[in-house]
């Protein structure tokens, strides 16, 4: 099968997108070709009124030598994540299903525009309200991450700290206090500590400044995936959905850190399901008076099972790119 993958570039995409193919990969014989194409606002204005135009006037519009190398190389799948490169994905299917009608576009994430037009969508389960029955889609809990069954090293530990965003208050201080509460409860623990883009700088001098006074605390760069997977312990802010979930696709207990919600989304009932089915543990932080806080461990069910949406994703897949009805 040769599929051709088209990135927009962004680490979360581009990471779901490649641990689905990997899995693919496992049991059926598969050729990547990746393409990574970050547009501006004004050229992805300009492909939806070409797109648009060619459902309107037929693919007389496409640049045949835009496209011409992907159908030299007999592309069968159009794969990709990401709202800035999805009409890309269906400029490519129409131009390539000129003449070979069996080209799929399969969307990793839900689509904004022309859902009815991707063959299948690969959607997390708290975006099912964007999307109708007449949608082909194969739904998963949370993000595509990779599985590991690895026995954990004790003596790790995995911290994730997000940043801004529009679901969570990202309170440093509160969240500074529950880290060195985690590296006075866990002393004989190597906690290796990861930011995001979306980390404020000053969080990031705050966190150095901590690790350069406790020599249990490392500010990692490298070496992202196989710590996630060894760490017996991983903390990880509540806006960091992807790495909640990476985390759960693991051994070893999983905790998130206390943070109050902006307002009631999709994002915060998702991570309140968790928490509710103790799926995941989480620091209690409780201010009992001014400048003292108590802080406790609420532990996960201890016989949790290790999450393997993309076993179950690529599976689906699978048998929907083999069967004759799609």
């Amino acid at each position: 099968m040769n599929i051709l993958w088209i990135s927009d570039g962004k680490k979360g995409h581009e990471k779901q997108v490649e641990i689905l193919l990997n899995e693919i990969s496992k049991t059926e014989n598969i050729n990547i070709q990746k393409e990574i194409i970050q547009l501006s606002k004004f050229s992805q204005l300009l492909e939806l009124v070409i797109y648009s135009t060619c459902l309107l006037f037929g693919n007389v519009f496409l640049s045949k030598n835009k496209f011409l190398a992907y159908k030299k190389n007999q592309t069968e799948v159009v794969i990709g994540a990401g709202s800035s490169i999805h009409i890309r994905m269906l400029l490519i299917k129409s131009y390539l299903s000129i003449n070979n009608t069996s080209i799929k576009a399969i969307s990793i994430l839900t689509p904004n525009l022309y859902k009815n037009h991707f063959d299948i969508i690969c959607s997390p389960m708290h975006d099912i309200k964007k999307l109708s029955k007449n949608n082909k889609v194969i739904y998963f809990e949370g993000s595509l991450a990779k599985v590991s069954t690895s026995e954990v090293d004790e003596s790790l530990g995995f911290i994730g700290i997000g940043g801004i965003n529009k679901h969570y208050i990202f309170d440093q201080d509160s969240i500074m206090l529950q880290i060195e509460f985690l590296l006075g409860l866990y002393p004989q623990k190597k906690w290796f500590l990861f930011t995001t883009r979306r980390t404020p700088n000053e969080m990031i001098h705050r966190v150095n400044k901590v690790a350069s006074e406790n020599n249990n605390l490392i500010i990692a760069h490298d070496n992202y995936d196989a710590i996630i997977e060894k760490a017996s312990i991983k903390v990880v802010t509540q806006d960091s959905v992807n790495m909640v979930y990476e985390s759960l696709s693991t051994k070893g207990q999983t905790f998130l850190f206390n943070m109050k919600y902006i307002k009631v989304n999709k994002i915060v009932n998702q991570i309140g399901l968790l928490l509710k089915n103790k799926q995941v543990g989480y620091i209690e932080n409780t201010k009992m008076v001014e400048d003292l806080n108590k802080i406790k461990i609420i532990s996960q069910n201890l016989h949790h099972d290790v999450f393997a949406e993309v076993e179950k994703v690529a599976y689906k897949l699978i048998l929907m790119l083999k069967s004759k009805n799609l």
